[in-house]
């Protein structure tokens, strides 16, 4: 697939296309971009969509395919609905701010509706998996771009931000290094993907050229946000992949020259920056900035004490005022097991962990490789950084993965990837 060629196409075809077509990919171009800025533009861009999604399921009366479509997600849908409901049961009766209760009913909109959205115009041909692939590579380069400009000047070009802390830690325009380096993997994974694509690898044209220089630019701003657990994730990604890639097509001299040069590339960037190095000292000698040693343990005590149902959305803060030491309460649990077990309880933890057991197995095919690669080192990430309860740019990649995995079943013949 040549996104290049692609992004022109789509443009000279958009003018062609008929009104409702136009104003949906417009509001899906500007929702994916304000997802890492998470002001304004994101919330509003949510609510259009959906607003939308009701005028078109309304102006052309479409129960009938609405339905249809729902019927072919009717387990994915059920499992996350039954998540949403113990979430509040366990807000409900634990020790959570009332309040909360709007954002679990905001969670239902964002991301469940959002998702079904999706699902809904992409069997109405409104775009494809190649269109919004290209929007969401586009939308990652430049903050990308950003993040450089941040790294030369000092600070970025659309939010005026100044790196992170005295280690100079990129954010681009994203409110913390650790979200930032999660997106630089996702975009740094596409170029790699689109980079090794067989159907034009050993030819090199001119869009290889391309897609190997944004490697190299989304590398830079990876390991320049020094985020360790976005590193950790595109470790297992590229090797995954990479496995997968070599058991299909094998090793030549260009692939071989390909990674050594990457490989010289990432050396030289850790021997060249002290604080690079200094972070992946940290990282082999398995430091967790007070996780395992204080963090960890504290979830671990609480969820002891309230298996069953926990304590509640975003009740983490709550509980760690209660302990003197009050470094907790400006902390997360930083990781996705416990942080289930800790607000939902072994209730919500099985029904979440089964929804990412579904979704595995749904895309641990040929067709779906990739994306079952992305998954599982995404969810590996999680475990070390983020949210899948309150944080929009992990939720958002989680709903954009689960989008991409299940809209195979809506093609009449499902393309390959690794082909």
């Amino acid at each position: 697939m040549n996104i290049l060629n692609y992004t022109l196409d789509t443009y000279k075809k958009f003018q062609e296309k008929n009104l409702f077509m136009k104003i949906f990919q417009i509001l899906l171009f500007i929702w994916i971009f304000s997802i890492p800025l998470k002001n304004s533009i994101y919330q509003i861009s949510t609510v259009l969509i959906i607003i939308f999604f009701f005028i078109h399921y309304l102006y052309y009366k479409q129960k009938t395919f609405l339905l249809e479509m729902l019927a072919e997600y009717k387990k994915l849908l059920i499992v996350f609905l039954a998540f949403i409901v113990s979430m509040t049961l366990s807000s409900l009766l634990g020790i959570s701010d009332k309040n909360v209760l709007i954002e679990i009913l905001k969670y239902f909109f964002r991301y469940v509706l959002i998702l079904t959205i999706l699902f809904y115009f992409y069997k109405q041909k409104f775009y494809s998996k190649k269109w919004l692939l290209t929007v969401i590579f586009i939308v990652l380069l430049i903050h990308c771009l950003d993040g450089i400009y941040q790294y030369i000047t000092g600070f970025d070009f659309i939010a005026h931000q100044t790196p992170h802390g005295t280690s100079n830690q990129l954010t681009g325009a994203i409110y913390s290094v650790n979200p930032f380096g999660l997106l630089m993997v996702v975009g740094a994974s596409i170029s790699l993907v689109l980079f090794f694509d067989k159907t034009h690898y050993k030819s090199f044209q001119y869009d290889k050229i391309i897609y190997f220089t944004t490697l190299l630019m989304f590398l830079f701003t990876l390991f320049h946000s020094q985020s360790r657990s976005a590193w950790v994730m595109f470790g297992i990604f590229s090797i995954g992949y990479m496995f997968c890639y070599i058991k299909h097509h094998g090793i030549d001299k260009k692939l071989f020259y390909t990674l050594s040069s990457l490989f010289i590339f990432s050396i030289l960037l850790f021997l060249l920056d002290d604080n690079l190095f200094h972070r992946l000292t940290l990282l082999i000698q398995a430091y967790s900035s007070g996780r395992t040693s204080t963090i960890w343990p504290f979830t671990i005590e609480n969820i002891i004490d309230s298996p069953i149902l926990g304590y509640g959305v975003d009740t983490f803060k709550i509980l760690a005022v209660r302990t003197p030491d009050l470094r907790l309460t400006a902390l997360g649990v930083h990781n996705l097991t416990l942080e289930l077990l800790l607000y939902t309880g072994i209730v919500g933890f099985s029904i979440f962990h089964y929804l990412i057991w579904l979704t595995l197995k749904e895309s641990f095919t040929k067709d779906k490789i990739i994306y079952f690669i992305l998954l599982l080192s995404f969810i590996i990430h999680m475990q070390f950084d983020g949210s899948l309860i309150d944080s929009k740019i992990h939720l958002n990649i989680f709903i954009l993965l689960l989008f991409f995995i299940y809209s195979f079943r809506l093609d009449k013949k499902p393309p390959d990837l690794i082909k």
